[in-house]
């Protein structure tokens, strides 16, 4: 790291700083204009000053956590405001944690909500006018940063388009070294063997690798790179790309790259678990009634037991217990191999649309998909997430292709894209590919998409059997 990277990461978190004593007497004003007496505390009063200085601390303190200042030429705008979001998420938990454990009961938590917001939207506003006007002055030619492209094959002509085509990142490409002469207007400035007298004779601010990791000179660039202090981006390819997610450990001594064959970032994964336990609790809490009643009429109707359990295969084919309110005669699973001829499903799985084993009550709960209720408990417990791959039993998976044993990679799921595309309209194929799609291009705010069309999809009743 530079030192002026250094200092403009010191200068921008002084900013954030100043921004959040400005978003304070903003949020003061702005509030008592709505006429809000429970914040509108005397101006510069006891509780004015405490409010203030707690606000100050617990968001300056969120800054210093969770505020990131990378390079706007290596980012993009939602980037920004996520950073925005988490600061100002964990800087309202630390307000109203000391609210609650220091006793300052005369302190407004509906004013730290107004500030939550006031806050976020300075602060992002902020960023976003730093990045309009550094990407104006890039396009007018200043603050550039020279790039020389090594390798022009595949990754270095992409690398070469893109900052043709994105000239507010304030990139140039200098040139381009290869053994081979090809067709484009940046200048070859020579062979692979010419690397270090180019880099005497050129000031570049950085080396793009576009070669394959497996090239027999990418290790000698690298170590040139090295030699003359010239930063180096490496351009990926098939096989560095699987990086991206990748993580060092070096427990045992031998340091090790640990590919992941997921884009699930830890942090993304403990923001998907923090979801799943929430939600997950809230909804056991809200629904008890619903489940009580549910257990009722399942014992009337023939007196037989409450919850159906059975082990499915959780991620990475652990086993698990998971649970359903029975929608199916006791005997159930005795006689399933008497109606395999009934099946409707394609591959290892066994469907009927009028299956003669299910209950009164039961073709009820499966039409509106309340069989699934219990497997809150599941999710509470982390054998199952809110969203992901169902679970499949262990005799199915048995029975997969190697490509679909990727689907459990995830943990298993009370919903994902096969519930809201059809359910049981879908063949067992483009189940499959579906599960495989959602892994691959998973992000956090995908879970919540698929959540809410869950709803409408099971209203519909849509593939339900």
């Amino acid at each position: 790291m530079d030192v002026l990277a250094v200092g403009r990461r010191r200068l921008e978190l002084c900013v954030d700083i100043l921004l959040i004593v400005a978003s304070f007497y903003a949020t003061y004003f702005l509030n008592k204009g709505l006429g809000g007496g429970y914040a509108s505390y005397h101006w510069q009063g006891p509780r004015f000053l405490a409010a203030e200085v707690l606000t100050v601390v617990s968001w300056s303190l969120a800054v210093l956590l969770a505020g990131e200042y990378p390079t706007r030429r290596h980012t993009r705008s939602w980037q920004d405001a996520w950073i925005v979001l988490r600061v100002n998420a964990l800087g309202w938990l630390i307000f109203t944690s000391c609210l609650f454990l220091f006793g300052f009961t005369d302190l407004s938590r509906k004013f730290s909500i107004l500030y939550f917001f006031v806050n976020f939207v300075v602060m992002a506003v902020f960023r976003t006018a730093v990045r309009v006007y550094l990407s104006i002055r890039r396009k007018s030619g200043a603050d550039l940063r020279r790039h020389l492209i090594v390798g022009f094959d595949g990754p270095g002509r992409r690398y070469y388009e893109s900052i043709l085509k994105n000239p507010g990142l304030g990139l140039q490409a200098l040139g381009y070294v290869d053994d081979r002469a090809w067709n484009t207007v940046l200048p070859r400035l020579g062979a692979l063997a010419d690397l270090p007298h180019i880099l005497q004779s050129h000031y570049v601010d950085a080396v793009v690798v576009a070669l394959p990791i497996s090239h027999p000179q990418t290790h000698e660039v690298l170590r040139i790179c090295e030699i003359q202090g010239v930063p180096v981006e490496l351009a990926l390819d098939a096989l560095t790309s699987r990086m991206v997610n990748s993580r060092l450990v070096t427990a045992t001594g031998v340091p090790r790259l640990v590919l992941t064959q997921i884009p699930h970032s830890d942090d993304a994964l403990v923001w998907k678990r923090i979801t799943d336990v929430v939600v997950s609790a809230v909804a056991l809490i809200v629904l008890s009634p619903v489940l009580a009643c549910i257990a009722l009429a399942i014992k009337l109707d023939d007196g037989g037991p409450v919850f159906f359990s059975q082990y499915r295969s959780g991620q990475h084919g652990k086993p698990f217990r998971m649970y359903k309110f029975r929608s199916m005669r006791v005997d159930a699973e005795e006689i399933r191999a008497q109606l395999m001829h009934l099946n409707e499903m394609s591959g290892p799985v066994f469907k009927i649309t009028h299956d003669p084993r299910v209950t009164r009550v039961g073709r009820i709960l499966r039409k509106t998909s309340l069989d699934e209720l219990p497997q809150l408990f599941n999710v509470l417990l982390g054998d199952m997430s809110l969203v992901g791959p169902r679970p499949p039993l262990p005799s199915e998976v048995n029975q997969y292709d190697p490509e679909h044993r990727r689907r459990l990679s995830v943990k298993p799921g009370i919903t994902c894209l096969w519930q809201i595309g059809g359910r049981n309209e879908i063949d067992f194929g483009q189940w499959m590919q579906l599960d495989l799609q959602y892994i691959d291009n998973w992000t956090y705010w995908t879970d919540w998409r698929i959540l809410f069309k869950t709803i409408p999809a099971v209203v519909k009743r849509r593939g339900a059997s």
